[in-house]
């Protein structure tokens, strides 16, 4: 999540510590929110919103709209997947696909986050250290490994859902997918404080309350339509629980969050997600 904003949005963004504008609740429309979260989280063009050079995107205020890119992101996604499934293609080519166009469209920053945090919280004797090797650009071992299973896994489930689903389902199940993963940061920016050695001047900050609740109600309600029941509380429960140990982690190694961590956050909810929904299908729950 860190590398390529300044360079999306053409903005200036190289303060370091959030500004009046950044800490104060609702200083943009939603339309300005909406376009901010998609600027961080993608690389959607925002054509439908200008930041001026005095007003630059407030992605404290946009928090809560992270959850509609992934909507985005999955949809499309599901989109790739069906496609290349009713062409025929091998089931695990379109997969490859489908996953090959969530990397295009985020710029496989959240890969780079997940990397990063495996080197890091891998090596290091302590939390400076830690947070020194999350910062370098240089790839290790525990990193390249952690993209290696992470990818495995990720093909591996669209594989399993494309069996089980099909249609505009499969396209809603992916969109629902996306957006619970990136309500993951949201939840864990409530929670846990942003690590002095990160460098997110311009996220730090909790969501307002009541737009906070209007996030989640882009994962939860099409959750609880579509997803058989007992996999929607499934995808609930365990998507929260491995972001609570895992922001508990990140206290542990660096004394909070950053970037790196909250897109590895991402991966890993995409993964306890589809791992739920797939395991209710296969039990036969119907939604």
């Amino acid at each position: 999540m860190r590398s390529q904003t300044s360079k999306k949005t053409g903005q200036n963004t190289k303060e370091t510590q959030p500004n009046d504008k950044q800490t104060g609740k609702l200083l943009q429309s939603l339309r300005a929110d909406i376009a901010a979260a998609f600027l961080l989280l993608s690389r959607f063009p925002v054509f439908w919103h200008k930041f001026d050079d005095d007003s630059p995107p407030n992605f404290v205020s946009a928090q809560w709209a992270f959850p509609i890119v992934g909507l985005f992101i999955g949809g499309i996604a599901g989109l790739v997947l069906w496609l290349g499934i009713k062409l025929d293609l091998p089931v695990i080519l379109s997969a490859t696909l489908a996953l090959a166009s969530t990397l295009v469209l985020t710029g496989a920053m959240h890969e780079d986050g997940l990397a990063d945090t495996a080197d890091g919280f891998g090596g290091g004797c302590d939390a400076a250290a830690k947070a020194k090797i999350m910062h370098d650009s240089n790839i290790g071992s525990y990193g390249a490994m952690g993209l290696c299973l992470s990818t495995i896994a990720r093909i591996g489930l669209l594989v399993a859902l494309a069996e089980k689903s099909d249609g505009w389902l499969l396209i809603i199940f992916m969109a629902i997918v996306g957006a619970g993963a990136r309500f993951q940061v949201l939840a864990m920016l409530c929670l846990y404080p942003v690590s002095s050695y990160a460098k997110l001047g311009m996220v730090i900050g909790r969501p307002e309350f009541k737009r906070g609740f209007v996030g989640m109600a882009f994962w939860i309600v099409p959750l609880l339509i579509f997803v058989p029941q007992i996999g929607g509380i499934a995808s609930l429960v365990v998507a929260t629980t491995v972001s609570l140990w895992f922001g508990k982690l990140a206290m542990r190694q660096i004394g909070g969050l950053n970037g790196d961590v909250m897109g590895a956050a991402i991966l890993l909810g995409e993964i306890s997600i589809l791992s739920c929904i797939i395991t209710a299908l296969d039990s036969g729950y119907s939604a």
